[in-house]
């Protein structure tokens, strides 16, 4: 049985290691290193532990019975032409890829729909890699691309450096 909780300051090291985990399950191929560079840019611990105090951002671990399979950040973020209390960023979605295409993926974004109407935020948004398979599941709920960026990241490996932006109205 899949559940979804959201994340409370004290299992900041669940959230972490899940966090690290599911990033380096999901991308490490996209990366000269494995990804050692992004993640110690990107996930440090201490900033995970400041944004699970803000009020802004919202984290949910995501069980099959009592195993964690993965996590999710939303955040209440506004991207242009739409104000800032109309939206809300699906800022990181991972799964344990051994638990996709079981219709997880489906309960995770029930769920972020959900939370999106209760709190009034009619426009969800988020960044995905132009070459991932997770692109094709946000297409097929109804996300839309609405702008494609390159990253210059060292270690980055060059055929993977596109970065869409994709919006869906609910």
């Amino acid at each position: 049985m899949i559940t979804i909780t959201e994340c409370h300051p004290n299992q900041l090291d669940l959230l972490f290691k899940i966090a690290v985990q599911t990033y380096t399950n999901t991308y490490k191929y996209l990366w000269i290193d494995n990804g050692v560079w992004y993640l110690e840019k990107f996930y440090k611990k201490a900033d995970f532990k400041k944004e699970l105090l803000s009020s802004d951002i919202h984290y949910f671990l995501v069980y099959d019975s009592e195993n964690i399979i993965g996590y999710f950040k939303l955040k209440n973020n506004f991207i242009a032409p739409y104000s800032e209390t109309d939206c809300i960023e699906i800022d990181k979605l991972y799964l344990l890829k051994k638990y996709a295409g079981k219709g997880i993926g489906k309960t995770v974004m029930k769920f972020i729909i959900d939370f999106a109407h209760k709190h009034d935020r009619p426009i969800i948004w988020l960044k995905v890699m132009e070459d991932s398979l997770a692109k094709y599941f946000y297409e097929k709920q109804g996300f839309v691309m609405t702008d494609k960026n390159y990253l210059d990241y060292p270690a980055m490996k060059e055929e993977y450096r596109w970065l869409l932006t994709m919006i869906r109205k609910i």
